[in-house]
């Protein structure tokens, strides 16, 4: 009796706050129509990134009209615009090779982020197949890894309780991304409450967190209104795909030679004036000594993001990304440092039977990387070919 009326009290108190906020905020309802309304939004980025039902609701959508929606995650190199042709943020949504690609991460988006979206999606029914891309960035695996900052940034609720509710994640993944959490600053009252699937949990969750809430289903739907589109306007805007690698080579390179004429290094010109001469001079004057460990921490997160794919029967492509050898030369993390690195990771993908695409070998190329740290040009004609192959139409 006293757990019914805990129950119908609970409900009352959120009636009445949420009605309070709802003429404030879109509405689950409001949220729902808009997915179907215009699904196509090609980078999945913060509001949205929180909400993997949201997101599948998107992926419905258009997997509904006929479309084949996957998924690229990875980090700051997909959440910038730019005038590159062959950023699979811009090329995916012009061109049509018999599927659609959803980038998802920004900065701050680590490995242990990147096991959790996963896991949430697959249970939210948005992952088609047992192939899915990870670009994997060099800089997570420096000094400590993964921060307490960055982690709080990114946390979802929404993900962490949909993680803990998807039955094919095996119960030592589970804890496993549980320990992690609370290692990274999380409440473990809070987290056991989102594991626990009650209606008492449910509706103490929805009072102390309405605010929030609200926040961030307007930020959803800011988000949505000012980059999404239907899905008929998408698709007519598509032009057929482009065969000639080679050519879409030869123009990306022009691309880089157009936004790269102050340096004979590849760093785009404001970057290279900035922050690469003025840091690459304190890194030479700093002269410290060489890295030989790298985030320890880090590399467990990639291994549970490795278990998330074992446990979800997914094979993943891992994009390993170069870092610009002429910089981090005159750093801790020079070539020889960096091969342990590349190393222990090529091992790692081995051991997980998970299939490697390695940029390394253009560390000291031009075009390939936009600064030092981020993919460009050359590199997205790479990747690209690579994801028309993971996600063409014989393919799963």
């Amino acid at each position: 009796m006293e757990k019914l009326i805990a129950v119908g009290l609970a409900i009352a108190v959120a009636g009445g706050l949420g009605a309070a906020w709802r003429v404030q905020a879109p509405s689950q309802h409001d949220l729902e129509a808009k997915a179907q309304e215009a699904p196509v939004l090609t980078r999945i980025q913060s509001a949205v990134a929180s909400s993997p039902s949201f997101i599948a609701d998107m992926v419905a959508a258009r997997n509904a009209k006929g479309d084949d929606v996957r998924f690229l995650f990875g980090t700051s190199e997909l959440e910038y615009v730019c005038d590159d042709t062959a950023h699979p943020t811009r090329f995916f949504d012009e061109h049509d090779y018999g599927f659609s690609l959803m980038c998802v991460g920004n900065a701050g988006c680590q490995s242990l982020w990147q096991a959790m979206e996963l896991a949430a999606l697959e249970e939210e029914g948005a992952v088609s197949g047992n192939r899915i891309a990870l670009m994997l960035g060099t800089q997570w695996f420096m000094e400590d890894g993964l921060t307490e900052s960055a982690f709080a940034k990114r946390f979802s609720e929404e993900t962490f309780a949909t993680v803990m509710a998807n039955p094919r994640l095996s119960d030592a993944t589970k804890q496993k991304i549980y320990d992690r959490c609370v290692a990274m600053g999380a409440d473990p009252q809070q987290l056991d409450e989102l594991k626990n699937p009650s209606l008492v949990s449910s509706i103490n969750r929805a009072i102390s967190d309405l605010p929030a809430s609200v926040e961030r289903s307007e930020a959803i739907m800011d988000d949505v209104n000012e980059q999404s589109r239907p899905f008929e306007e998408a698709t007519a805007d598509k032009s057929d795909a482009i065969t000639d690698w080679e050519e879409l080579d030869e123009l990306v390179v022009e691309e880089g030679k157009r936004s790269c004429t102050n340096n004979d290094l590849g760093i785009y010109d404001e970057y290279y004036t900035d922050i690469f001469v003025p840091q690459d001079k304190e890194n030479r004057e700093k002269d410290e000594p060489q890295c030989t460990e790298w985030s320890e921490k880090e590399f467990g997160d990639f291994e549970i993001f490795l278990d998330v794919c074992r446990d979800l029967g997914i094979k993943p492509l891992v994009v390993l990304q170069p870092a610009k050898g002429a910089y981090y030369d005159n750093t801790p993390y020079d070539k020889e440092s960096r091969e342990i690195f590349y190393n222990k990771i090529r091992s790692m993908i081995d051991e997980a039977d998970a299939e490697l695409l390695d940029l390394t070998p253009y560390e000291y190329d031009m075009y390939y990387l936009r600064d030092v740290m981020h993919p460009e040009w050359k590199s997205w004609v790479i990747v690209n070919q690579k994801l028309c192959e993971l996600y063409g139409d014989s393919n799963d």
